[in-house]
C-alpha cells in the first residue's frame, strides 16, 4: 500500500512542480492577473504540500516495513549460506588433495624411471666407449695398412720402370719412412676428414672471388675439396710423394716438389691466395721468411695470405716433423715487413690442439 501512496504522491508533484502563472510576473499585467488568480494559486499550493507530505508518510512507512523483517529469518538464511560455503570448500578441498596425491605418485614413478633409465644409459655409454674404442682400432689398422700398400706401390713402381731398362735392384730404393707416416701423421694432428673440410670451410670467405689458390701442405687434400666445391682454382706442392699420389687419386694436380721452390716458380702478381695448414712451424726460421716473401711477391694486389699453425702445447709436440711454435707476433712482424697491409691474427681452440690463423692482405 505505501508503494502506491507513493507513487500517486510523485504524479502529484510532478504535475504541480512548475507555477501556473499566465505571465511573468514582471508584467504590470501579469501582476492585474496574479491577484485575480491569488485564490488558484494558493489552492495549488495546498496540493503541492499535501502530495509532499504523503510521499514522506509512504517513504517512512517503508522503511518502517524494511525494518520490521524478522532477524531469525535473516540468521538463518546467513547460515545456510555459510554451511553451502563448508560444503564447496571442504570438496575443493578433497579434490585438491587427490589432485596432489596423485602428482606425488607420479613423481616417484618418474624417480624410478629415470633411475632405471639412468641404469641403461650407463649401460649404454659403455658399451658405446667399447664400440668406439674398437672402432679407433680398426681405423688404426685400416691407417697402417693404407700406408703398407702405398709404400708397396712405390716400390712397385720403381721396379716397373725399371724392368724397361734392365733389372738392376742397386736402382731400386724403399721409400723414405717419413714419406709413408705423413698422411698418418695428419690424421694424428687434425682428425677425420670431415671434421677437417668442415673446419677448412669456415676460411673460404677469406679467399673466394680473389683468384687462384697455391697450397704449400695440400696433406690430404680436404682444403683442395672445400676450394672444388665452391668452384676456386687451387693447386699446391709436396716433397712427400706419398702426399702427391693421394691427392691424385682425389683428383687434385700437385707438383712433386718443395713448396718453396713451387711458389718461387710462380709467376709474380698471378695467385689470389696463398695458404698453408700446419706447416710453417716445420720451416727454419729462414726458410719461413722466404716462404713469407715469395707469397708477397706471387699475390695480386688484393690478394691473401692465409696461415693456420699449432700454437705452444702439449699437442704441439705431437707432430715430429715441426721443429718449433711460430709466434703469432713474429709472423705478423714478417707479413707487415714482407709489404702486407691489413694483417690479423685469431686463436681458437681445438680438439687435437689449440691454434691460431693468421691472415694477410696485399
Amino acid at each position: 500500500m505505501s508503494e502506491a501512496r507513493l507513487a500517486d504522491a510523485l504524479v502529484r508533484l510532478d504535475q504541480n512542480k512548475e507555477l501556473r502563472l499566465p505571465l511573468r510576473s514582471r508584467d504590470l499585467l501579469g501582476r492585474f492577473v496574479m491577484r485575480l488568480l491569488w485564490r488558484r494559486q494558493v489552492k495549488w499550493q495546498i496540493e503541492n504540500n499535501i502530495a509532499t507530505r504523503d510521499a514522506v508518510n509512504a517513504l517512512s512507512e517503508m522503511l518502517h516495513d524494511q525494518q520490521q523483517v524478522p532477524r531469525g529469518e535473516l540468521a538463518h538464511e546467513v547460515q545456510q549460506l555459510q554451511r553451502a560455503d563448508q560444503n564447496i570448500m571442504a570438496g575443493l578441498n578433497q579434490r585438491l588433495y587427490a589432485a596432489i596425491g596423485s602428482v606425488r605418485t607420479e613423481l616417484s614413478d618418474l624417480r624410478l624411471q629415470l633411475v632405471d633409465a639412468g641404469l641403461h644409459e650407463e649401460k649404454a655409454d659403455q658399451r658405446l666407449d667399447a664400440i668406439e674404442s674398437q672402432l679407433a682400432e680398426l681405423v688404426a689398422a685400416s691407417r697402417d695398412a693404407r700406408l703398407r700398400n702405398a709404400q708397396v706401390d712405390l716400390v712397385l713402381d720403381r721396379f716397373r720402370r725399371s724392368a724397361d731398362a734392365g733389372f738392376d735392384a742397386s736402382t731400386v730404393t724403399v721409400p723414405a719412412r717419413a714419406n709413408g707416416v705423413e698422411l698418418a701423421i695428419a690424421e694424428l694432428l687434425d682428425g677425420p676428414v670431415e671434421h677437417v673440410r668442415a673446419a677448412r670451410a669456415a676460411h673460404l670467405p677469406a679467399v673466394d672471388g680473389r683468384g687462384t689458390v697455391f697450397d704449400a701442405a695440400p696433406w690430404r687434400g680436404e682444403w683442395f675439396e672445400v676450394l672444388r666445391e665452391a668452384g676456386i682454382s687451387a693447386h699446391g706442392a709436396s716433397a712427400n710423394p706419398s702426399v702427391v699420389k693421394h691427392n691424385a687419386e682425389l683428383g687434385f694436380r700437385l707438383d712433386e716438389a718443395d713448396p718453396l721452390d713451387a711458389l718461387a716458380a710462380v709467376d709474380k702478381r698471378s695467385l689470389g691466395a696463398v695458404t698453408a695448414f700446419r706447416f710453417v712451424e716445420r720451416l727454419s726460421p729462414d726458410a719461413l721468411g722466404q716462404f713469407v716473401s715469395l707469397a708477397a711477391e706471387s699475390l695480386r694486389p688484393g690478394g691473401v695470405l692465409l696461415v693456420e699453425s699449432l700454437a705452444a702445447g702439449p699437442e704441439f709436440h705431437l707432430d715430429p716433423f715441426a721443429l718449433r711454435p711460430v709466434h703469432p707476433t713474429y709472423l705478423r712482424f714478417l707479413a707487415e715487413t714482407a709489404g702486407f697491409a691489413e694483417v690479423t691474427t685469431e686463436h681458437r681452440e681445438h680438439p687435437l690442439g689449440a691454434r691460431f690463423t693468421l691472415t694477410a692482405r696485399m
